[in-house]
């Protein structure tokens, strides 16, 4: 019989690492939308948006993570849930950016 499609291949060291590599693609993602804010001005609500959008899948993925590994007896990745929290620093870290980058380029009033 094949076992090539079991479980087995989606586990190291009686962890569930499956969804490892889509929780690195994220963090890329998280660190380029970082770098972007330096290099060029992002509109707050672009930001805001993809800056949500990765929070909320990356908690998704965690949640699944957690669920799956669960189902199949097996120990859910400490890896998994740092680089969720790294993700959402970076991306509070990119609101607060884009927020402060945008603050000083409104004119203050003179009380005059």
């Amino acid at each position: 019989m094949n076992n090539r499609f079991t479980y087995q291949h989606f586990v190291t060291n009686n962890v569930f690492s499956l969804l490892d590599p889509i929780f690195f693609v994220l963090l890329l993602f998280s660190i380029f939308l970082f770098i972007m804010i330096f290099i060029k001005k992002i509109p707050i609500w672009l930001c805001a948006l993809f800056s949500s959008l990765t929070v909320i899948v990356s908690a998704q993925l965690l949640w699944f993570s957690g669920i799956i590994a669960d189902e199949l007896n097996l120990g859910g990745s400490a890896k998994d849930f740092i680089l969720f929290i790294v993700i959402c620093i970076i991306q509070c870290l990119t609101l607060w950016m884009v927020i402060m980058k945008n603050y000083k380029k409104v004119p203050q009033r003179s009380a005059t």
